[in-house]
């Protein structure tokens, strides 16, 4: 029998032959980064290009782009994809215009549910970020992020009144590790971030994510499944998610917080004006109750320290 906590991460079976991704509508695009080409179609596993960014361009939207896991090495695991991707909106800008790449889907291959480590499809970035979303409703998911150092491993980026970049609209990030750095967005609109894992790098430089409200507002966030790591005995140097107020009916739920981050401060929303709850969290801290999260208007309930539930903090 399924259980009520595995049931919160079943998100569709093998991906290629999954129902979840067979939009009749779609065209599957494949990337592969052993065997691939960017001269090839794309198209078939058999035809596929060699970079995620041809696969992209190639792609429109609401197509599900493949990318199989490179070469494996005994004690390196599969080799990295090593570029800096950007999903751009497509046709023209402007309110009312239509977004021609929105909700495309980027989907690594792998059987695993669980991001409970890198073996699968890694990538790390090339010259900053690995990932540039500025098309909205994307979908990504199975996919390790090697960021450390690098300024974000994924930016979901708006412009506000302009709407020639909406990637922070409607997009998800499912299933996924990301290690030494923070999935970012400059504002946000329905933004699921869902059964993550995130791992500070080797010296304790802090994964997580930070969702910036000051200009443009974050509203209807959902972080929920995830889980927050150390890095080879470090805690993290910082709080895991981060905001700057105002977050509108946020929801963070069922998160498992791990290392004590340097500061004690696991979860840190900015300002008073917020709204929204964050529940059910697990924290390695002896007393949640001390500052461990500052909500900036949400409502913290049913939270977990070494000492047992919290009703608030």
């Amino acid at each position: 029998m399924t259980t009520a906590p595995d049931m919160l991460f079943e998100f569709g079976g093998a991906p290629v032959g999954g129902a979840r991704f067979s939009s009749p509508w779609a065209t599957h695009w494949f990337v592969d980064g052993t065997s691939g080409h960017d001269s090839f179609d794309g198209k078939s596993p058999e035809t596929a290009k060699l970079t995620i960014q041809a696969a992209v361009t190639a792609s429109t939207g609401g197509d599900v782009i493949y990318i199989r896991p490179k070469t494996y090495a005994h004690a390196t695991g599969f080799a990295r994809y090593t570029e800096d991707v950007t999903i751009t909106c497509g046709g023209t800008a402007g309110s009312g215009q239509t977004a021609t790449n929105a909700g495309k889907s980027i989907i690594g291959v792998t059987p695993r549910k669980h991001p409970s480590d890198f073996l699968g499809v890694r990538w790390i970035y090339a010259t900053n970020t690995n990932l540039n979303v500025e098309a909205a409703a994307t979908h990504i998911e199975n996919i390790g992020f090697f960021a450390e150092s690098g300024t974000y491993a994924i930016y979901f980026e708006g412009d506000g009144g302009t709407w020639s970049k909406n990637g922070y609209v409607g997009s998800s990030l499912y299933n996924c590790a990301i290690k030494g750095a923070f999935v970012y967005a400059n504002g946000a609109n329905e933004l699921q971030i869902i059964n993550c894992r995130f791992q500070a790098a080797y010296d304790g430089v802090t994964a997580g994510i930070e969702l910036v409200g000051s200009t443009n507002q974050v509203k209807r966030p959902i972080i929920q499944g995830c889980e927050f790591i150390g890095g080879n005995a470090y805690n993290m140097d910082g709080p895991c998610i981060i905001g700057a107020a105002p977050w509108y009916d946020a929801v963070i739920r069922d998160c498992y917080f791990n290392a004590d981050p340097d500061g004690g401060i696991y979860i840190n929303i900015a300002g008073s004006s917020s709204t929204g709850i964050i529940a059910n969290c697990y924290f390695a801290n002896a007393d949640i109750s001390t500052d461990a999260i500052v909500e900036g208007g949400l409502i913290s309930a049913g939270c977990y320290d070494t000492q047992g539930i919290q009703s608030g903090t």
